[in-house]
């Protein structure tokens, strides 16, 4: 059985073939835009393989991405071979120490629900706020209770005709609040054959809990959408997407 994402890091952009990151992307964008804040120098949380890293970079922006799998680091730098305005670290969130700081921070597909320690979370949104100029923005989305309750891990496709074939099983604890995934993928390259395993843990996070991590790091939070529309979250939004600011004048 592998650690999360440790197996998929060459199998990844074809499972996540459809996701469309290019739609977040620009939504982050606009959702900039509304607040006044142009984006620059960006900071990439759970970058995975750099998909969405990458078209940052495409317009314009200076970016660094960091993910804790570093076999999904080694795949994103071979994707951004020749790319100047990207540079990609290993790192859990809550330990980045990087030597710039950034006007935006991101981070897509419920990464920060990986992280199942509050504390942990905590330290990894105050690293965030330390890595950020002031006025520098942090937006986010995360799967909320509704979505791990209703166990929407729970999924398969099988295709003879597709290469990478998966099962998936999702079982949300009430008690702690997490979700177990234990997920089989099934590859077939030529006459090749070969099965990954892995077990995938996230953590329900409630909207009030993380706006308080937000606010208690520094952060002013601007505003909490269901993912990538305008409209309020309600309680069976599936996933939030969140912005929040580091405030212009930073007392010390």
């Amino acid at each position: 059985m592998n650690h999360q994402f440790h197996g998929l890091a060459r199998i990844y952009d074809r499972l996540m073939s459809t996701i469309p990151y290019g739609q977040w992307v620009d939504y982050t964008f606009g959702v900039a835009h509304d607040f006044g804040h142009p984006i620059h120098r960006v900071l990439d949380i759970g970058c995975g393989t750099g998909t969405a890293t990458l078209m940052f970079a495409d317009r314009g922006c200076r970016i660094v991405g960091v993910d804790i799998s570093k076999e999904m680091i080694r795949e994103a730098r071979r994707k951004s071979v020749g790319r100047i305005l990207v540079r990609y670290e290993a790192s859990a969130m809550q330990d980045i120490a990087l030597p710039e700081r950034f006007d935006t921070a991101v981070s897509y597909f419920d990464s920060l629900n990986y992280i199942i320690e509050p504390e942990d979370l905590q330290e990894g949104i105050q690293r965030v706020y330390e890595h950020l100029d002031p006025g520098g923005m942090f937006m986010f989305d995360m799967n909320t209770p509704y979505a791990l309750e209703q166990e929407l891990f729970t999924q398969s496709h099988f295709d003879p005709n597709d290469p990478v074939n998966y099962a998936w099983k999702s079982t949300y604890n009430a008690e702690t609040r997490l979700t177990q995934v234990d997920m089989a993928f099934y590859v077939k390259r030529g006459d090749a054959r070969r099965t990954i395993l892995e077990q995938h843990f996230q953590r329900a996070y409630r909207m009030n809990e993380v706006r308080d991590m937000l606010a208690s790091a520094g952060f002013q939070v601007m505003g909490m959408y269901e993912a990538y529309t305008q409209r309020k979250p309600t309680k069976r939004t599936d996933r939030v997407f969140f912005a929040a600011r580091k405030p212009w004048e930073v007392l010390s």
